[in-house]
């Protein structure tokens, strides 16, 4: 007999709201879902694979940045339809989630919105359906458990534990919550209207608590996944892409052809209007926003340059992002760290 594929959802929430305080001082001017890596937006990730799992509408729940992430994005992104809430206050994510949801009545995706990743999304929703769950959390399993939360499951995926920076797993499932989650508007109903409360600490772990069904849903291949919070992991993650983390098209990752050859190293993404004089060397694994210029003499590698920016002749980096518009005088040379002037 065929068996009949589970209805994809058409309806997500993204949480974009995060003020971005790890990523200073970049995202004190740029909402972190705008910056750029491999020259498009952190959460056009995240937009591509819901579009890409059959959701046709997106709400963000945004904060204080609202205008600049509307003004980035728009309403329509490849034909997904993008609405914004904005919180009348903090409300943390559970809080949010519920504010943004709103009065929706069918089966959404939820995703915390500073991640990139990939898994095929078809299972997770077949499960949550035939198991007719409350909610499914996607996860992950990690080598060291002690950064983060770990959920615990019974053998027919049911989870049973949420356990709190613990420094070993003594079960050796190893699964931790990847921030992608499947949700029956129902699952809300514990959360108080207009007032802060937690998804990790109070929402679901109370879910468990009452006898809900939550699942645990850990993906057969879970391609890629990174959290883009810290300025580390969103140079790791600029170089993965370009490295070809993704088994989807992510960007142009090769020179146009004006640039002169032998100049650029690849894989890098170097997007339109850039400027590379000769004698300057870029790459590996950079991308240059548009409208950057790149003085001769100047030498970057696994480094983030926003558009606008200019190095100028002699400049040194590697491990360095570039804030937007930023230009880095002569002969400066740094390995790490951020340049941005705006305070």
């Amino acid at each position: 007999m065929e068996t009949l594929m589970a209805p994809a959802p058409r309806l997500a929430v993204i949480l974009a709201g995060g003020l971005g305080t790890r990523l200073r001082p970049l995202t004190l001017h740029t909402p972190k879902a705008l910056l750029p890596v491999v020259n498009r937006p952190l959460i056009s990730y995240e937009l591509e694979w819901l579009r890409r799992a059959g959701v046709e509408r997106v709400i963000l729940s945004v904060a204080e940045q609202a205008e600049a992430l509307e003004a980035g994005l728009g309403h329509q992104w490849q034909g997904l339809e993008l609405i914004y809430r904005r919180e009348p206050q903090p409300l943390d994510t559970a809080g949010a989630l519920k504010f943004a949801a709103g009065d929706l009545a069918e089966t959404f995706w939820a995703l915390n919105g500073d991640l990139i990743f990939d898994f095929d999304p078809a299972p997770m929703v077949a499960e949550h359906r035939e198991r007719q769950a409350l909610l499914s959390i996607a996860l992950r399993q990690v080598a060291d458990v002690a950064p983060f939360g770990l959920i615990h499951r019974d053998a027919s995926g049911q989870v049973t534990a949420f356990l709190e920076k613990v420094a070993a797993d003594p079960t050796g499932q190893n699964t931790v919550n990847a921030g992608i989650y499947l949700l029956e508007p129902a699952a809300l109903a514990p959360v108080p209207l207009g007032e802060a409360y937690s998804n990790e600490r109070q929402l679901f772990p109370g879910l468990v608590a009452a006898g809900e069904r939550v699942l645990g849903y850990l993906p057969a291949n879970l391609d890629y996944w990174a959290d883009v919070g810290r300025l580390e992991t969103y140079l790791r993650a600029n170089h993965d892409l370009l490295a070809g983390a993704l088994p989807w098209p992510v960007a142009e990752t090769a020179p146009p052809a004006a640039v002169p050859a032998g100049m650029v190293l690849a894989p890098c993404a170097i997007a339109e209007a850039v400027t590379i004089e000769p004698g300057s060397e870029v790459g590996p694994f950079v991308s240059v926003g548009a409208g950057a210029r790149i003085a001769a003499g100047a030498r970057v590698t696994e480094s983030i340059i926003h558009p606008c920016a200019a190095l100028e002749a002699g400049v040194n980096l590697s491990q360095v992002v570039v804030a937007a518009g930023q230009v880095v005088p002569a002969g400066h040379r740094q390995q790490g760290g951020i340049i941005d002037h705006v305070r």
